[in-house]
């Protein structure tokens, strides 16, 4: 089985060698490694050439168009029957593509994904965010959302890929989500929680809060697209607005005495400790399995504040996308975004 390993890239100097030394060290030998580069304006490309001597392949777009569009140039280039994706911000372990290999020799699987944890779990904050993660990712094995698949970290058979037209370049926002739910009606969609790479991870509460408004923003406008009947995708928005009307009833009833506040009062805890408490020992049996990550005070009061964070994040940028939102009206980095030009697309190999 052949693989096609595509690594999008915008303005990566500082992280694309860690990533490209990462895949050309895989113990696998039938492999190719296609960078995009969308048009850098830093020494991105010049850091990329230095591995042309690895077998490394450069196609470089002329006109930033995203990741979506940079991915679908990669995919032009492409002779895999499996195409993988990750970022270039993103350091893969050594066995990663033996486990896809395994995944695929089951019966009916037309993608797999894998998980992630971050890279740069030095600083309070991003470990408790990575944690965070492994626990939905690992502990819950992602049943609470609809999709297997992340672009950081996922394999997809090639002809199926291209059959479905590759990666929408108008979902700026998830193309990665779409792809998982339009693949689930073709075959299985096979999740592995233990083939996870590291990548890097937002650094403050402002970057941690935007990532999620974009991703419930995304989903806020899928639903104004079309409501989907999937239990899934309605557990989020369900619980939060739980937890919400049960606050505003507790607080409005505690003037009538105990007989009247307790049972809003009651739901609203267990509400929030299935959305804070919960997470503190689940955060310690992570981080003693993992032994690498760092065990504070600091951490797990992070990881007790984190998920309601989030989730209203997540829920604020679901509610303002199925009211009011529209692709485009919001104009996040690159990573988040899909800028809409048309690119030309050039190709340079040792």
């Amino acid at each position: 089985m052949k693989f096609s390993i595509l690594v999008p890239a915008y303005n990566e100097e500082q992280s694309i060698s860690s990533c490209l030394n990462s895949l050309i060290s895989l113990a696998y030998d039938d492999k190719e490694i296609i960078v995009v580069d969308d048009a850098s304006t830093d020494r991105t490309v010049q850091a990329i050439e230095k591995f042309f001597s690895k077998g490394v392949v450069l196609v470089k777009r002329e006109k930033n168009g995203g990741r979506a569009a940079a991915l679908n140039s990669g995919l032009q280039r492409a002779t895999g029957d499996v195409v993988i994706t990750t970022d270039a911000d993103t350091v893969v372990p050594s066995d990663w593509l033996q486990r896809f290999e395994s995944c695929f020799e089951q019966q009916g699987v037309v993608a797999v994904g894998g998980a992630y944890q971050a890279y740069n779990k030095d600083k309070p904050l991003v470990n408790a965010t990575s944690i965070l993660d492994q626990i939905l990712n690992g502990v819950f094995r992602k049943s609470l959302v609809p999709n297997k698949l992340s672009g950081v970290n996922s394999a997809i058979l090639r002809k199926v890929l291209i059959n479905l037209g590759g990666f929408n370049e108008n979902s700026w926002w998830s193309e990665d989500s779409e792809l998982g739910w339009k693949l689930k009606r073709i075959g299985k969609v096979v999740y592995d929680p233990d083939n996870i790479v590291s990548t890097q991870y937002p650094e403050t509460w402002q970057d941690i809060w935007k990532r999620k408004f974009y991703w419930g923003y995304a989903m806020g406008l899928k639903f104004r697209e079309q409501m989907p009947f999937n239990i899934k995708l309605w557990i989020r928005p369900a619980i939060f607005m739980a937890l919400f009307i049960s606050l505003l009833a507790f607080l409005a009833t505690i003037p009538f005495g105990i007989n009247v506040f307790l049972a809003p009062g009651v739901i609203f805890f267990i509400l929030l400790s299935s959305l804070t408490i919960v997470y503190v020992p689940l955060g310690v049996i992570v981080i003693a399995r993992n032994r690498r990550d760092l065990m504070s005070l600091e951490t797990l009061s992070l990881l007790a504040v984190l998920p309601i964070v989030r989730e209203f994040a997540y829920v604020y940028g679901m509610f303002l996308g199925f009211c009011k939102g529209r692709v485009g009206s919001i104009r996040p980095s690159w990573k988040e975004k899909q800028i809409t030009v048309d690119a030309g697309v050039t190709e340079e190999k040792h």
